[in-house]
């Protein structure tokens, strides 16, 4: 029996499969690369808003020790909320300074001792129109 020619065809096909099948599941692989690097971001986002949060609330005029919110000093910020009823900052201060998210911090007084924050992440280029990461507290202000 001749056989020359059929393993030809054999790897022509093979190839034709292989080439079938990778251009069907590469934009499906694209896409889960891209929808992993949007939940990086996301979790990141998440963890610098929690870590935000946190600085405001272990904040004490007593221990300061000279801890930053992207660009600007926390004593500053808590200073600034002592002095006004409503107050929004928008953080990084500066657009020459490359920092990964913006961060909008919102505050309200609720009562005498009490603020209610706000605190919104996003991201600084958002290019994927992802949207940003929002918390809420409500916490005793700290007394001078």
């Amino acid at each position: 029996m001749n056989r020359k020619g059929f393993l030809l065809i054999e790897v022509l096909i093979g190839i034709f499969l292989l080439g079938l099948i990778t251009t069907t599941f590469f934009p499906i692989f694209t896409l889960m690369n891209n929808q992993f690097k949007n939940v990086e971001i996301k979790n990141d986002m998440k963890y610098y808003g929690e870590t935000v949060i946190e600085k405001i609330k272990a904040f004490d005029f007593n221990k300061s020790s000279g801890e930053c919110i992207l660009d600007m000093e926390l004593e500053k910020l808590i200073n600034i909320f002592c002095e006004n009823d409503e107050v929004e900052v928008d953080l990084p201060l500066s657009s020459d300074k490359d920092f990964r998210y913006r961060v909008n911090i919102c505050k309200n007084n609720k009562g005498n001792n009490l603020w209610k924050i706000y605190v919104k992440v996003l991201p600084k280029n958002n290019k994927e129109n992802m949207e940003g990461v929002s918390f809420e507290t409500i916490l005793q202000k700290p007394e001078k």
